[in-house]
């Protein structure tokens, strides 16, 4: 089920610049219910993407449009992806003039293996640092394609991913959150990661659930030291990893409260 510019399709021209540079960016939504509780923050965070890249807009009531569309025969749970791309344009880096870009948006099933906890451990692709692209989720994935091919290949659910200078930053597709000395923390993202819809509402729940944390760098060295290791994302929610690297953990810390903000704040999903 898919919509390009508002109209059922499934191509797109060769000459897309999302397919021939990665000119884009991209999110993922969860549909929970038949609705979508964090759609607000998913538009907010492509807004912004949009005004940093220089990316045409489509406005947000497109986006909506295409979305009540692909829910309208009554899905329950799935995954709503929406991509937008500088739309088409001729050979060269630089974009074309007052492109319209492109809207793709579509609805999948949802993946399984979402519950309980998960194994995890540290890919050898590491990912590189760019200030100007911190935080997005642009269409240039070809560091996680790699990193994923090494954690299926390992059998872990995750792989944990470093940036060139050994400091810890994610997983190939989950931000992650360690509990340290009765703390919480998360990498920061300035030059390199993807800055998560699910990362930053639990860097908000954190001072009304009586959490102490924010955000802190991890150096690789330094996991061994670690009471607890959670995995994130606005699919899947908030996971615990009970093994990393064969080493069992514990949940790290009281998580209730946590939880408790975050289902508030509408994530009902949240095991």
């Amino acid at each position: 089920m898919m919509l390009i510019d508002g109209r059922p399709a499934t191509t797109v021209p060769a000459s897309d610049r999302g397919l021939n540079y990665g000119d884009g960016l991209f999110e993922t939504v969860r549909v929970h219910a038949g609705e979508l509780p964090l759609f607000e923050r998913h538009l907010a965070r492509l807004r912004d993407g949009c005004r940093r890249l220089g990316l045409p807009h489509p406005g947000d009531d497109a986006i909506r449009a295409d979305a009540r569309a692909l829910l309208a025969d009554g899905a329950l749970e799935g995954v709503l992806r929406i991509v937008l791309t500088h739309g088409d344009g001729g050979r060269g880096y630089a974009p074309p003039v007052d492109t319209p870009g492109r809207r793709i948006v579509s609805l999948h099933t949802l993946p399984a293996g979402l519950e309980g906890g998960m194994t995890a451990g540290v890919c050898e692709t590491r990912l590189g640092d760019s200030p100007a692209l911190g935080g997005l989720k642009h269409l240039g994935r070809l560091e996680q394609v790699l990193a994923a091919r090494e954690t299926a290949v390992a059998g872990w659910d995750e792989g944990l991913m470093l940036d060139a200078s050994g400091w810890v930053v994610e997983g190939t597709r989950h931000n992650l959150f360690y509990w340290r000395n009765g703390h919480l923390y998360t990498p920061p993202l300035r030059s390199t990661g993807v800055a998560g819809v699910m990362r930053a509402l639990v860097l908000e729940s954190l001072p009304r659930a009586g959490v102490p944390g924010g955000e802190a760098r991890l150096r690789y060295d330094d996991l061994h030291a670690i009471e607890g290791l959670l995995l994130c994302n606005a699919v899947a929610g908030l996971r615990v990893v009970e093994r990393l690297e064969g080493r069992a953990l514990g949940e790290g810390g009281d998580m209730r409260e946590l939880k408790r903000e975050l289902r508030a704040a509408g994530v009902a999903w949240l095991g």
